[in-house]
């Protein structure tokens, strides 16, 4: 039964979810354009007819403290969902149970700083105007399996952040609105790969990914078995200095650093809410107690942010008393300008090994100092230098995920800068000559709940695109030019192949650091990078008839090798006997 109270009947509704079929823009006003994820095909034009509240976060620096709000909120309330987990939790470590819920808690954190300053900046803009607004009740009920079932069906999920929503906008309602209470629900999210598996050969798999996980140098991507062996060889010894890793209450808490998202509720309840069922059902030890002999040092994968069971493992790892390290596995670490979850999960153990840089300027990176930064040529980009060859005559163009939530408060668009992202790559297309756009191919990012529509929206606007499928690296390496519409880990294997590329993306929305903007004002002043669509196409044409002669020259070439060498570095052969030493090193 729905239940309505509060002003008259006859006034716009907000829609916090999906909007309703057939919906206008007289009668209905979206809270966001998540109103429109899955089903932009009945409401065409949506982002130009429908009228949206003022986006909040849109400057770096109210990101940026955002994200140290959600950080501080994090660290506060590690301690209160332990207790609500575990009758002993308090004759555990701190470290273990910082290093089991943080990469979860900072997720569910997120959204709720992020939903919180929305809520404010939509009361503001709306609060005085008569609105009926259809709430979910609190006691709703969303099972989540995973952790990656939290962040895609939860953090992305239109249910989810309907109900979220309603906990919020209840506790701070403006008095001109009309409250609808719908019916309760209850959503039960689990994918398939997390079903147990039957049968020896499903038990085999996955008992030899736990034993590879469980070596002192997990094999990571890029990495042959041959190499983690050997680094783990290499970690077999005592790590006897002291130990850089940092307490995430005193790095990050609101005591610590006086960071507090002023939330009208109490947050437990959202927290617990939003709890994987990986870590509700989880057994704690007992007691855990620090070895008698010798403190070791182990290098983690980035499975711990998906799976809890590792993660556990490696909480007992830290809560004895050894260090842990993290490895750069993938693009924007130590370039933008605000860093979230990594800062959290990753920066603050004892050591970071990075693809070439050996500082890190952003905001959100906490009190204390940070983590040794080892800068390292890593196996993935060492296996790409100058694997260029060409041959297609191909343009490929790479795009990235468009959430239409934001659920992650690093620097990234937000919401409604990502439908403008979109509409950046019909510019590009309509400003290629019909020549190039014969053997243009568009790349998109993998299907992701509460997006914006990738290529079923952009190809039907140009009949003479094809889309790029398979895998990206044999595209990239035999493409005639590479053009890249944002920021990506792309853009860093691309240029230590040595592969002709063009970027664009607007600089406001992707903020950077000082030092790595200096680094993209070097690429502009060689045309690698470009501002907008308009002026990339034009690259693309000035180029397109022999991309060598510009690619091989030597402004080029130095700016790509000197950027590679902060961003990418490589070496000529192996670098497994850097990494040998290195990790020797590290451990006196």
């Amino acid at each position: 039964m729905v239940h309505s109270s509060g002003p008259s009947a006859a006034c716009p509704r907000l829609v916090l979810g999906l909007m309703p079929p057939g919906a206008t823009p007289n009668s209905f006003r979206p809270s966001g354009p998540w109103c429109f994820a899955g089903q932009e095909e009945f409401f065409p034009d949506w982002e130009d007819r429908f009228l949206f509240p003022p986006e909040p976060l849109c400057r770096a620096d109210e990101a940026a403290q955002a994200a140290e709000e959600a950080q501080a909120l994090c660290a506060d309330m590690i301690p209160r969902v332990a207790a609500q987990l575990c009758p002993h939790w308090a004759d555990l470590p701190e470290s273990y149970w910082e290093t089991l819920l943080a990469p979860w808690a900072i997720v569910v954190s997120s959204q709720i700083v992020e939903r919180q300053k929305r809520v404010q900046a939509l009361c503001a803009a709306w609060g005085d105007s008569p609105l009926a607004v259809e709430l979910l009740p609190e006691n709703c009920r969303f099972v989540f399996g995973s952790d990656q079932d939290v962040v895609l069906h939860g953090a992305l999920g239109t249910e989810f952040n309907h109900w979220l929503f309603s906990r919020l906008l209840e506790a701070q309602w403006p008095a001109a609105w009309r409250r609808i209470t719908l019916p309760e629900l209850e959503r039960h999210f689990s994918r398939e790969e997390d079903a147990p598996q039957t049968g020896w050969r499903a038990a085999l798999k996955q008992r030899l990914r736990e034993l590879l996980l469980r070596l002192p140098f997990p094999r990571l991507k890029g990495m042959s078995l041959a190499q983690a062996l050997g680094f783990s060889l290499a970690l077999s010894g005592e790590c006897a200095g002291e130990d850089r890793g940092r307490s995430l209450r005193e790095a990050f808490g609101s005591e610590a650093t006086g960071r507090v998202c002023a939330l009208p509720l109490d947050p437990l309840p959202l927290f617990m809410a939003a709890l994987p069922e990986s870590l509700r059902r989880m057994e704690h030890p007992p007691t855990i107690f620090p070895p008698p002999g010798k403190r070791h040092l182990r290098v983690a994968s980035v499975a711990a942010y998906e799976d809890a069971e590792y993660r556990r493992f490696l909480a007992v790892w830290r809560a004895q008393g050894h260090r842990l390290a993290y490895v750069q596995h993938g693009g924007n670490y130590g370039q933008i300008a605000t860093a979230c979850a990594t800062a959290m999960v990753e920066f603050s153990q004892h050591a970071f090994f990075t693809w070439g840089w050996d500082s890190y300027t952003a905001r959100g990176l906490g009190k204390g100092e940070g983590p040794c930064w080892l800068p390292m040529p890593y196996p993935q980009l060492a296996g790409l230098k100058d694997a260029w060859q060409g041959g297609s005559g191909r343009l490929i163009l790479v795009g990235t995920e468009m959430p239409l939530y934001a659920y992650r408060l690093d620097a990234r668009p937000t919401p409604l800068q990502m439908v403008q992202y979109r509409e950046d790559k019909q510019w590009f297309l309509e400003a290629l000559p019909r020549s190039v756009q014969d053997v243009t191919y568009y790349r998109p990012y993998f299907d992701v709940p509460g997006s914006l529509e990738d290529a079923p929206w952009l190809l039907p606007r140009f009949p003479h695109v094809h889309l790029c499928t398979g895998p990206l690296e044999e595209h990239m390496l035999s493409c005639r030019l590479l053009v890249l519409d944002h920021n990506c880990t792309t853009l860093l294997q691309a240029l230590a192949a040595n592969v002709p590329t063009i970027a664009f993306w607007t600089r406001d929305v992707w903020p950077q650091t000082p030092e790595a903007g200096a680094w993209l004002d070097a690429l502009a002043e060689v045309g690698i990078w470009q501002p907008t669509a308009e002026s990339a196409a034009a690259k693309v044409y000035e180029v397109w008839d022999d991309p060598l002669v510009w690619w091989r020259s030597e402004a080029v070439q130095r700016v790509r090798r000197d950027f590679c060498r902060c961003h990418a570095r490589t070496t000529d052969g192996s670098p497994a006997h850097l990494w040998i030493l290195t990790l020797k090193r590290l451990m006196k």
